[in-house]
This record gives C-alpha cells, structure tokens and sequence, in this order.
C-alpha cells in the first residue's frame, strides 16, 4: 500500500499579503508599536529637467503617521536603463541620472531633487512605493 497523504487548509489575516505591490493600500506587516504597515504604489511622471524641491504627490489623504519606506524605480524613456530610487549622488563620474525622494510630514508631499545629465529620463515614469502606519 502507497503513502497517502492529507493537506489542510488553514485561514490566516496575512497569507500572501507581504509582497503585494499594488495601487491599492495593502497591509504588509506591523511596525515596532504594533501598528500596521500600509503599502502602496504610485506611479507618475517625473520632471522635464533637473531641479530641487520638485513635487512628485501629494499623499495627506493616506493619513500617514510614520513613513516606514520610501522606493521605486524609474527607466529612461527608452527603456534601455533602469535605476532604483534613492539614488545617491555620491558618485561623481558617470551619473547620467539620480533621484532622491522625500515625505513632508506637514504638507502630505512626496517630493524630489531629480539630476539629470542627459534628456533620456526627462518625463519619464516612476514607481514609488511607500511603506507608512497610519495616525
């Protein structure tokens, strides 16, 4: 007689939870206060040239109370490259492109300093993630 054998199913809150990405607010796990992080995907244009400050969205409506993680990626208009956000600019030779991303607590904006040596990536797509607990 073969081995037979039994599967049992088994409910839980957070099965296949943690690596969703989507534009949807998903919970993918609890912060150190027992909160639950939110994740989310935005995605946008960036700038048409280099420049500090610039505004990428404004998320306030997500009632964020800590900023856990903030990521994402972006290709050239081409799709020949593609980076990851944050970008350093600490190399100083052969950096085409860097983004470095911020939250703003007190205006609810995503905002960003974009270098950009060539036009390859001016107005390109990005994708943010943002990782955040709720107030």
């Amino acid at each position: 007689m073969s081995d037979r054998f039994c599967l049992q199913l088994v409910s839980c809150d957070k099965c296949g939870t943690e690596n969703v990405y989507s534009t949807e607010e998903t919970v993918c796990g609890t912060w150190i206060d027992g909160k639950p992080i939110y994740r989310k995907v935005i995605s946008g244009k960036l700038a048409n040239q280099s420049g500090n400050g610039l505004k990428f969205a404004n998320v306030s409506g997500l009632k964020i109370d800590r900023m856990v993680n903030l990521y994402g990626n972006m290709s050239d208009n081409n799709n020949d490259i593609q980076i990851t956000l944050q970008t350093s600019y600490n190399k100083t030779d052969g950096l085409s492109s860097a983004v470095n991303m911020a939250y703003s607590n007190v205006t609810g904006d995503i905002g960003y300093h974009l270098l950009g040596t060539q036009a390859s990536y001016a107005g390109a797509t990005a994708y943010v993630v943002i990782e955040y607990t709720k107030q």
